[in-house]
């Protein structure tokens, strides 16, 4: 079918091509021997009408990420395809787009993603990231199928289908991460997949991250990567020697994304994985693999552009992958060598067909910036400009009033429930600013910092698990802050310096349906609604920004340090792959000596 498709869009050319020269007889679009030259054949179709939208981007630098070089030329769109890229091309009727001292690169593609994480719908995500040059994603829904399942799954591609970007997917394969707490969905299996793995958009197996599953080639694990053996099998090696990384990479992986510094680099570099080069809004690496990468001349078609976990505040203030983009600019990387880690790679890594190039025939998905990567001028998606200085031209989605399944279902919570067990008296998790990984507090810090408690609820109905211990560096008073988004699992976290607005805040989250909560002298004072899965809101990312925004500003008011995120921090406590110490719903875990308390 794909190569029926190809002979017509060469048909359609070949008809189209002598008209646009009847109406310049002096341009000749031919580039690289992709269109004829016009010829006695034109008077044939002299009478057909032109195509309703053409655009002609005039006098731009254009990067190639195919061969990492650049010219300054002209591209010629036609609908939703580049039909031209030439020397002063002209054709009547275009609408013209000045780019001179401008530079044209294919739309940036996020090589892995977690949108749930953005805490908006798929569409709502595309609408944030489009005005910065992102036009599509290789998204891993890890999240909502940890709660839902293969209902998350087809949720998930229902809504991305509806995105202004493209969404491609690739299937979890950890679900869930750890059996040492309960998520929604149980384990996600090969057989789980079967219904997936021919879809259109999935394009290859999700962030692989048990080792030792790997190491010992666990046969649960192999089923789902020999199901996906066709496709990119993506993987999660962090903090892992350079000999478990080779025994990792030898069951299949292609790329990692989670290396953080030269060292780890090198050693993905050497086991022959392509290596993701991150910036989100916790994990900030780009910087020192960018300069790395540059140092040792790590081959360019080995590296690509990701975010990971990247939140609309951020993506607000800073951009998207035109972050990393601006970044590697500063470390002198050429535009050519740019747009072939920022596009052309991750659209080869994963078989996207017709994307990531500015050549005739592709799709005319296109970034414009300024020459100083500093702004994003243009934005074309499918051939039809969407944003201009990074900001959309197009109008976002309002609330949407889809009913979305219960997945908060938990009895209802006393205050003398949230009682910390005689045997925890001594043990508290130290939660530090700016970090996900935690601490457990020393004796010397108990009494000299201000303390609170800490719970987690198992959300799902299944077995009614809570556990209660204490931290330290919250700093919360007055009151309770509870979510439902905790990763993996995403069990309810509560945090609070009393156990009458911590039981207010979590019935309240129970009764709502999941989202955020703070709660103060008991009363509810602040509510976010997440009525997706207990992981996004049903509004547009403005409004989902400024809501968030909202309760954010308020916990810092009652306590919460500002070089601390309220609820991201909670989002992490019942996270079992991060050191030191976690509160799971079935109890303090020590996750470095791999005991519970």
């Amino acid at each position: 079918m794909r190569d029926i498709i190809k002979r017509f869009h060469g048909l359609f050319s070949l008809l189209l091509f002598p008209v646009l020269c009847l109406a310049n007889p002096a341009t000749q679009l031919t580039e690289e021997g992709l269109s004829p030259k016009c010829d006695s054949q034109s008077s044939a179709v002299a009478n057909q009408p032109l195509p309703q939208h053409i655009v002609l981007l005039k006098g731009g630098i254009i990067a190639y990420g195919d061969t990492c070089h650049e010219e300054q030329a002209d591209v010629l769109i036609i609908n939703d395809r580049i039909h031209a890229v030439g020397k002063d091309l002209t054709v009547e009727d275009a609408q013209i787009v000045d780019c001179s001292g401008l530079v044209v690169l294919p739309g940036f593609v996020d090589s892995h993603v977690h949108i749930e994480s953005s805490m908006v719908l798929p569409v709502a995500f595309g609408e944030a990231v489009l005005p910065f040059g992102t036009t599509a994603v290789i998204a891993d829904p890890h999240e909502i199928v940890n709660v839902a399942g293969k209902e998350g799954v087809r949720f998930f591609l229902d809504n991305a289908a509806q995105a202004p970007i493209d969404v491609y997917l690739s299937i979890p394969s950890s679900v869930p991460a750890t059996p040492l707490d309960t998520n929604g969905a149980g384990e996600f299996l090969a057989e789980d997949m079967v219904d997936f793995v021919n879809h259109p958009q999935v394009v290859g197996l999700g962030e692989v991250m048990n080792p030792i599953a790997m190491e010992n080639k666990d046969p649960q694990l192999m089923a789902k990567i020999a199901l996906f053996a066709e496709k990119t099998i993506d993987g999660h090696l962090s903090g892992l020697s350079p000999e478990r990384v080779e025994a990792c990479r030898a069951v299949g992986l292609a790329n990692d994304h989670e290396c953080i510094n030269e060292e780890e680099l090198l050693a993905r570099y050497k086991a022959g994985l392509n290596i993701y080069i991150r910036e989100g809004s916790a994990a900030r690496n780009a910087k020192a693999l960018l300069a790395a990468a540059h140092r040792h001349n790590i081959p360019l078609h080995r590296l690509a552009f990701c975010t990971d976990d990247k939140h609309l505040s951020t993506i607000a203030q800073e951009g998207h992958i035109s972050t990393i983009v601006r970044m590697a600019h500063e470390q002198g990387f050429t535009w050519g060598e740019i747009a072939a880690m920022a596009s052309y790679n991750p659209c080869r890594y994963y078989h996207l067909q017709e994307k990531g190039l500015i050549r005739a025939g592709y799709i005319a998905d296109i970034a414009v910036m300024s020459p100083d990567a500093d702004s994003v001028k243009f934005v074309f998606k499918a051939g039809k400009l969407v944003a201009k200085d990074s900001k959309p031209l197009y109008s976002c989605k309002k609330n949407n009033s889809e009913a979305f399944a219960k997945t908060v279902q938990y009895r209802t919570f006393r205050p003398e429930d949230f009682v910390v067990p005689t045997h925890l008296e001594e043990v508290a998790i130290r939660l530090l600013p700016g970090e996900v990984v935690t601490a457990v507090a020393t004796a010397e810090e108990f009494g000299k910092e201000k303390m609170n408690l800490l719970a987690t609820i198992e959300r799902y109905g299944k077995n009614g698990n809570y556990a209660v211990s204490k931290c330290i560096g919250y700093g919360l008073t007055n009151g309770a802050i509870a979510t439902s988004v905790s990763h993996d699992g995403h069990n309810v976290v509560c945090a609070g310096d009393n156990a009458a607005d911590m039981a207010l805040a979590c019935n309240f989250l129970q009764q709502q349906g999941g989202g955020y909560v703070i709660a103060s002298k008991g009363k509810i004072v602040g509510y976010f609604a997440l009525p997706a899965y207990g992981l996004m809101s049903a509004l547009n990312a403005d409004e989902a920004m400024r809501g968030i925004q909202k309760l954010e500003e308020l916990a810092h008011q009652m306590g919460v340090g500002r070089d601390m995120d309220p609820f991201i921090t909670l989002s992490f406590v019942a996270l079992p792959v991060i050191p030191d110490i976690r509160l799971l719903d079935t109890g303090l875990y020590n996750v470095v000596e791999r005991r519970f308390y």
